[in-house]
């Protein structure tokens, strides 16, 4: 360790700290614009700033000593910029004197001076990095006020401010106002670095520079991490621009549950409305990044809730109170049988509902029990790996699309093929100058092998990667086991793997719905002692199989038909939903088939308004916190089937959501954050084939209104001699029949996907299957 004193604090850090972070280490503040968490620091906007000094050396190389015993200090002729300067044992850094704050309010006011007047208009007041820093720096009374008796002097510039461009679309979802910009350089930074795609840059050189890209649109799903990063308000999240200011919000800590990474967010609320989801720092997932998905698909969440019952009278739904729809319960449920009763919870059920759902399965002894998108194999048949394992590793290998899959894993594994480690943890937490982070880092791409069914964006970094036909995954990994001759990147992935010393496995879907895969893959890591990442479709796969929803011996899975009556938190195949007695739905939306199939539909929280605990892909157990969202009598599934419980004439295991933590408890569910260490090994083979491949996506279904309509709209990818074989033509609009409902997709040719297959956009938990189905007559007479 470095000892360091900062003004009149001595503290230990590790070698290679930045000044900065011993600063903050040491409980003192700097000021910073162009420094960030996870970003490469570059020392432009000069505001940290600091004075620093060095023990004077004697001859002999031993530090001379004052009259107090103590080491002389030779001081740098300069102020340093204290991010991208590292720290030296013995340093001393002086952060309060004149000369340093002098020197922080000129910048402040060289950063002033063309920025506009906007603070009473702007999005960013009240969370704005310039307006706290202006009021904490900028005004040095001996700097503006020489005198005792001189009047204070502002600013000593008298001029024209610049104005340029200030609403100019990026994208869909983000806008840039040029003007408010102050040149950080934190979004160019962070699309090099972490997305890896170098959209935006600085155009034209001194005061005329503005940041721009070649063309509209940011090709990436991780675009609005720009939006948070930005110190001011230059860039804006478009679908929360000026709809209230951000004092009048409630913040919400909680977990994002569209994808089993579970990211950090906080929902921000006014009036009941869903504003704004801004990531939540949890160093251990998803550091300070969300996806797009996460962050601008949310708009779905306010229109058109479900808010009171709706029970069948006379043929059709009508609104009735929770009263009513309990009798109505009771009478449909009269004659059941309790092994006729089935029991599927949503893909995102918490740990808490599924618990639940678990003993009253027991209860009625009923083998149908299941969760929407549960995979023929497990997630929990493998050992999890955590994210810092991770960056641990020594190799990757990928059978998958993580950009689409668990788009977190993405900018993980940029972190992993620059060779980049798990920061050191500070008093303040992640470093915000990390010294190990520089730009335009090479990345190792032997680290990394990449298999998937079609380019996937991650096969930039992957020196190993190809393309295969989907249900092929069983193939490759019969020959990384060595049990067959594979193709040529096949095999030098093979000795890849076995070279390295500590690698992760890194699973799709296309291998977690095919058991035979599963099953091979489970020995490659078996042999190697390798963790691995499971990339369920279901968010909370791993929680749900360690409490035990799982269909019994001869019971229905999640989109088969089989129960007689039934519960579902989710809207399932419509052949699973053809030919029961009755049906009840737990629904947060009113869909097509409740309303021709249910008998009561009841309204449901969306993951925003959840009180629970999910489990993620590492195992890792996240909490759910609700936010203040109108969803008017919205009740949660532990309320919804306890009460189902008592129209079956059972006892339920308990109602309550303390209750319910209680059982976890005894149950040894760690507390959140810990790790959940369960491990299932029973396989359920299904049989999948057909020409349609359910491609994963970052995007789902229910989200595909306002501004993220064209972002969540379906694509039907085909070879261009596939499609012509099909009478496809590339943009043509057709609806396309599949056993999940017919879908409405748009014909994108693409030479990277195998000939005679079609690839279907999965916009849900029913992704890397293989599906028969029929593309009908494209709409509107493009063909």
């Amino acid at each position: 360790m470095v000892r360091v004193k900062v003004n009149d604090r001595i503290v230990e850090v590790p070698p290679g700290t930045s000044v900065m972070d011993a600063v903050f280490h040491a409980g003192y503040d700097v000021p910073l614009f162009c420094s960030e968490k996870h970003l490469s620091p570059i020392g432009a906007c000069r505001m940290c700033l600091v004075r620093i000094g060095l023990p004077k050396k004697g001859p002999d190389g031993k530090p001379l000593l004052n009259e107090k015993g103590e080491p002389e200090i030779q001081w740098q002729p300069k102020l340093a910029a204290s991010c991208v300067t590292a720290v030296a044992d013995g340093m001393v850094v002086d952060t309060l004197s004149d000369v340093v704050r002098e020197a922080q309010a000129g910048m402040v006011e060289f950063t002033l001076l063309n920025h506009p007047l906007d603070c009473p208009t702007c999005d960013k007041g009240g969370a704005c990095e310039l307006q706290d820093r202006t009021v904490e720096y900028g005004l040095y009374e001996k700097y503006y006020q020489k005198g005792p008796l001189e009047l204070p002097v502002y600013t000593r510039f008298e001029f024209t401010r610049r104005h340029v461009d200030k609403h100019h679309p990026l994208s869909p979802f983000v806008i840039l106002d040029r003007e408010r910009c102050i040149h950080c350089k934190r979004c160019v930074r962070y699309f090099e670095e972490v997305p890896g795609d170098e959209v935006l840059d600085f155009v034209e050189r001194g005061v005329h520079t503005f940041i721009g890209t070649m063309d509209f649109g940011l090709p990436s799903g991780f675009s609005g991490n720009i939006t948070d990063i930005c110190p001011v308000g230059a860039l804006l999240d478009l679908t929360a621009r000026f709809r209230a200011r951000n004092w009048e919000m409630e913040e919400t800590p909680t977990t994002c549950a569209l994808c089993p990474v579970g990211c950090g967010i906080t929902a921000d609320t006014r009036s009941g409305e869903l504003l704004r989801i801004r990531a939540r720092e949890v160093p251990e997932v998803n550091e300070i990044w969300i996806c797009d998905a996460g962050r601008f698909g949310h708009e779905w969440a306010d229109q058109n809730r479900l808010k009171t019952p709706l029970v069948r009278k006379e043929g059709r739904l009508v609104e009735a109170t929770w009263e009513e729809a309990f009798l109505a319960l009771k009478e449909g449920l009269k004659e059941a049988r309790g092994e006729e009763v089935g029991l599927y919870l949503a893909h995102d059920a918490t740990l808490e509902e599924g618990l639940l759902a678990s003993e009253l399965a027991k209860a009625l002894k009923t083998p149908h029990l299941d969760f929407q998108g549960r995979t023929a194999a497990p997630a929990s048949l493998f050992p999890p790996a955590s994210l810092e394992d991770l960056l641990q590793a020594d190799f990757a290998l990928v059978l998958g699309d993580p950009t689409e899959e668990a788009p977190i894993l993405h900018l993980r594994l940029s972190e992993f093929v620059r060779d980049l480690k798990p920061p050191h943890r500070y008093n303040h937490g992640t470093p915000f100058a990390d010294l190990q982070i520089k730009e335009r880092m090479p990345r190792r791409t032997d680290k990394m092998a990449l298999f998937a069914p079609y380019r996937a964006p991650l096969m930039k970094w992957a020196a190993i990667h190809e393309v295969h036909r989907p249900g092929e995954e069983r193939e490759i990994l019969l020959a990384l086991l060595g049990d067959k001759e594979g193709s040529e990147m096949v095999a030098k992935a093979k000795e890849a793997w076995e070279k390295a010393q500590s690698p992760v496995l890194i699973l799709g879907a296309g291998v977690l719905q095919d058991t035979v895969a599963a099953e091979r893959a489970r020995l490659l890591a078996e042999r190697k002692g390798a963790k691995v990442l499971a990339m369920t479709p279901a968010a909370n796969a791993r929680g749900l199989e360690a409490m035990g929803v799982l269909p019994g011996a001869k019971g229905a899975s999640w989109d088969e038909p089989g129960a007689l009556y039934a519960y579902y938190g989710f809207v399932p195949p419509e052949e699973a939903l053809k030919g029961k007695r009755f049906v009840v739905m737990h629904l947060s939306h009113l869909h097509p088939l409740a309303e021709r199939y249910a008998h009561v539909v009841l309204p449901a929280p969306t993951f925003y308004e959840k009180r629970g605990h999910l489990v993620n892909l590492e195992g890792r157990v996240l909490p759910l916190s609700p936010a203040p969202i109108e969803n008017g009598e919205a009740e949660g599934a532990l309320q919804v089937l306890a009460l189902l419980a008592e129209a079956l004439g059972v006892r339920p295991p308990f109602r309550l959501h303390l209750e319910a933590q209680k059982a976890l408890k005894a149950r040894k569910v760690p507390e959140a954050m810990g790790r959940l260490s369960f491990r299932l090994k029973e396989l359920r083979p299904k049989e999948r084939k057909g020409a349609f491949y359910l491609r994963p996506t970052m995007w789902k279904a229910h989200q595909a209104v306002g501004k993220a309509q064209e972002a969540a709209r379906a694509e039907l990818w085909a070879h261009p001699e596939t499609a012509r074989a099909e009478a496809l033509p590339e943009g043509a609009q057709v609806a396309v029949e599949t056993p999940f409902g017919r879908v409405e997709a748009r014909v994108v040719h693409r030479e990277d996907v195998p000939k005679g297959h079609l690839y279907l956009s999965a916009l849900g938990p029913a992704a890397g299957l293989r599906v028969e189905g029929r593309v009908l007559v494209p709409a509107g007479g493009e063909a």
